[in-house]
């Protein structure tokens, strides 16, 4: 299958590897990758992690304890380590070698998005009015960020080098943090009228995506709070948005149930997987060794895609 060309430059483009249908008795909420394994959070309580391996998705490990359904996943991206944040007001640390529960944080009445630093050891989760840091170890709360108004953080990321976090609010704002005391806020985005349900950050921390409500993804420049393109094409909410590794393209999923692949050069969507899901798609992760994504949604299904062709000039 040939890449296909973006004026001069040539668009990675992805096809259907591997599926697991019914990888949960529930909707699955939301995905993350890393250390070699995909873990996913669900309406039915459980966090799941499964191995990938070619067309082949098995099952490792069953991580239950949550009461009410899970809202996000993360992993951290030095350590076998994952978090998940449910709305039971709870946030489960995992050790993703054995399976078990390293700890479990009573984080409040509101607990939505989730993110791990990347040696493990902070686990920043969005409530109302900002972001609560917490010490994965012991579980203290170390640190609540401020986004200046009583809305309710829906999502959260950290970038690569643990230096800076973004949190995304029901109101549309972007915000953009520190992740050193005294937590400055360093950008604050409003291109979205509605809530923010997914950011990303690309992998040199650069760059933030916001997907809203508003069927649109923005790109930002993080240390400056500019906007750089507004990704459009959705045909209804935005839930998930992952930069690839090399920071070329991202892909979004949306409640519109496709999948799209866009391309950061032009930014142009040069790819929609039409058929990934039969309901709505709540996430995509990129594997971090690259060349690979996954997406999960409310057909309990997990899809696995793989580069065709690797982008090049």
């Amino acid at each position: 299958m040939p890449s296909l060309s973006v004026g001069t430059h040539m668009a990675t483009l992805y096809h259907p590897t591997a599926s697991q249908l019914n990888a949960h008795e529930g909707g699955i909420s939301c995905v993350a990758w890393g250390h070699g394994l995909v873990v996913t959070g669900s309406a039915d309580e459980a966090v799941h992690s499964y191995d990938v391996s070619g067309a082949k998705i098995e099952r490792r490990h069953t991580l239950t304890g949550h009461e009410l359904g899970v809202t996000a996943v993360a992993v951290a991206a030095d350590v076998a380590v994952a978090a998940s944040a449910a709305l039971d007001s709870r946030i489960r640390v995992w050790n993703l070698d054995t399976g078990s529960l390293n700890l479990e944080i009573d984080c409040g009445p509101m607990s939505y998005g989730v993110a791990l630093s990347p040696d493990g050891a902070t686990v920043a989760a969005g409530s109302m009015g900002g972001i609560s840091l917490w010490d994965a170890a012991s579980g203290s709360k170390t640190a609540s960020l401020s986004i200046g108004s009583d809305r309710i953080v829906l999502c959260a990321a950290i970038s690569a080098d643990g230096a800076l976090l973004a949190a995304g609010a029901e109101d549309g704002g972007v915000h953009v943090f520190e992740m050193e005391a005294p937590y400055q806020r360093v950008a604050k985005m409003e291109a979205h009228a509605v809530a923010v349900r997914c950011v990303a950050f690309s992998r040199d921390g650069k760059t933030v995506l916001s997907g809203s409500e508003d069927s649109r993804a923005v790109l930002w420049e993080a240390a400056s709070g500019r906007q750089l393109y507004t990704l459009q094409g959705h045909g209804s909410w935005v839930l998930g948005a992952a930069f690839s590794a090399d920071g070329s393209h991202v892909v979004t999923c949306s409640s519109d149930q496709t999948v799209r692949n866009w391309d950061l050069t032009t930014g142009a969507s040069v790819q929609t997987l039409a058929d990934s899901h039969s309901d709505q798609a709540w996430g995509v992760a990129f594997d971090p060794s690259g060349g690979r994504f996954c997406s999960v949604g409310d057909d309990r299904a997990i899809r696995v895609f793989e580069a065709t062709v690797a982008g090049g000039e």
